[in-house]
This record gives C-alpha cells, sequence and structure tokens, in this order.
C-alpha cells in the first residue's frame, strides 16, 4: 500500500477544522456565557428530594472515555482500517470517509452537550439529595424541621444552603440545580448508540454473522448501565435519566443519518465522471460495431457483384464457344 499523499487539503477542510474547534470551545465554557441557572424552590415535604448523598459509580473521568474517547478511537482505527484495506492512499479524498466520520461524531457531540446545558441552567430542577447537600435556612432563621415551615403546602423559594452542616463542597452546592436532563445519560447513550449504528451501517465486522450485532448490543448495554447508576446513586430523578437518554440518543441518530447522506453524496458526485466515462466508451464501441458491420456489408457487396460479374462473363464466353 502507498502513502504518497499530497498535502493539500481542500477549504472546506480547514473551514470545518475551525468550526468544530470554536463549538468546542463554546461547549467546554457555555456556563459562562450563559445566563445564572434557575433557581427553583421547593416543599418541606417533598419525599423526592429526601435523598441521601452518595458518590457517583460513573466518575466524570470514566464516563468521558466510555461515552466520547473509546468511541472516538474505536471509529477513527475501524475507518482507517477501511481506508488500508481499499488499497492506494493517494489524496485527501481517499481519506474523506475517515474524516466524515470523525467530524460528524464531534458535532454531534458537541450539538448533544449544547442541548444538554441549555436544559440544565434553563429548568435548574433540584436533585434528589437536595435536603441532604443544601441543609436550607430560611431568611427567618428557620428550616423545615421546624413546626411552622413544616407545611407541604407553602413553596419556598427564599432560602440559602448550610455546608458547614453538611460538608458540602461548592461544586456540590454549584450542581444541585441542574438535575434535567441527565449529563451522563446523554453523552452515554450519544458516543455508544452512534458507534452502534455506525458498525451497523458499515456492516463490520464479519458481515453477515452476529458478531456486530452482539457488539452494537454491548454498546447499549454499557450506556443503559450508565443511565441507570445516576437513579441508583439519587443523582437524578428517573425522568431526568428518560429525557437524557433520548437527548443522547436521538442526537447520535440525527448525526449518523446526515454522515451517511453526505457520505452518499460524495460517493455518487464521484462516481458520476467514471460512469460518464463508461458511457462514453460503451457509445464509441457501438459506433466501432456499427461501422465494423457496415464495412462487413460493403465488402459482402462487392463479393456478390464480383460473383455476378464472373457469371455473366463466363455466359458470355459459353455462347461465343457454342456459336
Amino acid at each position: 500500500m502507498s502513502f504518497s499523499l499530497r498535502l493539500r487539503p481542500p477549504v472546506r477542510l480547514l473551514v470545518d477544522l475551525g468550526l468544530l474547534a470554536l463549538l468546542l470551545i463554546l461547549s467546554a465554557y457555555f456556563k459562562r456565557i450563559w445566563w445564572p441557572t434557575t433557581q427553583r424552590g421547593f416543599f418541606c415535604n417533598d419525599e423526592t428530594l429526601m435523598y441521601p448523598y452518595r458518590e457517583s459509580t460513573v466518575s466524570p473521568t470514566l464516563l468521558h472515555w466510555l461515552g466520547v474517547h473509546l468511541p472516538l478511537l474505536f471509529l477513527g482505527l475501524l475507518e482507517s482500517f477501511l481506508t488500508w484495506r481499499r488499497g492506494e492512499v493517494t489524496s485527501w479524498r481517499h481519506l474523506w470517509p475517515l474524516w466524515n466520520t470523525i467530524r460528524w461524531f464531534l458535532y454531534g457531540h458537541v450539538f448533544n452537550n449544547l442541548l444538554k446545558s441549555i436544559g440544565k441552567e434553563t429548568i435548574g430542577r433540584l436533585r434528589p439529595h437536595f435536603f441532604a447537600v443544601c441543609q436550607p435556612q430560611f431568611p427567618d432563621g428557620g428550616n423545615c424541621s421546624d413546626e411552622a415551615h413544616r407545611g407541604g403546602l407553602v413553596y419556598h423559594e427564599a432560602y440559602s444552603c448550610r455546608p458547614e452542616l453538611s460538608g458540602a463542597t461548592q461544586e456540590m452546592l454549584t450542581s444541585l440545580h441542574v438535575s434535567f436532563p441527565s449529563g451522563h445519560s446523554s453523552m452515554a447513550f450519544y458516543g455508544l448508540v452512534f458507534l452502534a449504528l455506525h458498525l451497523r451501517h458499515r456492516r463490520w465486522p464479519l458481515r453477515g454473522s452476529l458478531l456486530g450485532p452482539v457488539l452494537q448490543l454491548g454498546c447499549l448495554c454499557v450506556a443503559w448501565f450508565v443511565a441507570i447508576s445516576r437513579v441508583m446513586d439519587y443523582k437524578h430523578h428517573w425522568s431526568d435519566v428518560v429525557a437524557g437518554s433520548l437527548l443522547g440518543a436521538g442526537t447520535a441518530f440525527v448525526v449518523v443519518q446526515a454522515a451517511r447522506l453526505e457520505e452518499g453524496h460524495r460517493t455518487t458526485k464521484a462516481a458520476a465522471p467514471t460512469n460518464a466515462n463508461a458511457n462514453a466508451n460503451e457509445k464509441e464501441k457501438e459506433k466501432k460495431k456499427e461501422g465494423q458491420a457496415e464495412a462487413d456489408a460493403l465488402a459482402v457487396g462487392a463479393v456478390a457483384g464480383k460473383g455476378h460479374q464472373l457469371a455473366h462473363d463466363l455466359c458470355q464466353v459459353t455462347c461465343q464457344g457454342s456459336n
């Protein structure tokens, strides 16, 4: 296999790189440019907010590996292998399937993350462990344990948290209002559903066997475990997890379909000149066949004429001899 690649990247490649870099930066610093998180109130007898605080079964680092790094690495290796198997790489055109997959995956990741962040910051839903972490205190110095505030008909919006009682860090206090939708669920489902759909599209590995579907099932099982762990750890309400999972899976479906359409359009466009050349060659062959047929017909006519003339001459000689 040859890799005599001419380093002349097209303008669209540079534009895509710049846009992806800008979107990734926007996604990373979204909280700094968006308005403050919505501060929702609560009822003192709301049992959905009375769960204890637990550490995450799937840490943020592990989540990024499962939902971003490993799928991206696997997609890159898979497309590189398929490119190598197709033959010689001499221009950027041969690397297009690899770049098309990577760019759409990154775009979908940013798209999914922005939608998730907008939902979190705008809705401001409280997490199930709100009371355990916040230990809220009202402006009059009371709290939910007091007889005066224990009633369930009062919606409290003015309160302050007491981290000295709960031992909560500033990060724990900040994350109390961003329960909906589940970021873990959306990221895990996006990355792993994208990978499963791409394996289905490429029909890899071992086309015609159950190996590919088994790998796809494994991706979905991992994403499902990440999602239900958020309910198990009292980090999210079940509806947060459902919304996050649907957001991630839906984004993956849309982005994979867009990548397939782009690849199909480019493949059709690249095949058009080849088809035109093939049609021209076919027409040329037909013209040659027609010319050859005409030539053969003329030759047959000439031979027939000569035979007729020979017969006429022979008849004259015979008739003169008899006379």
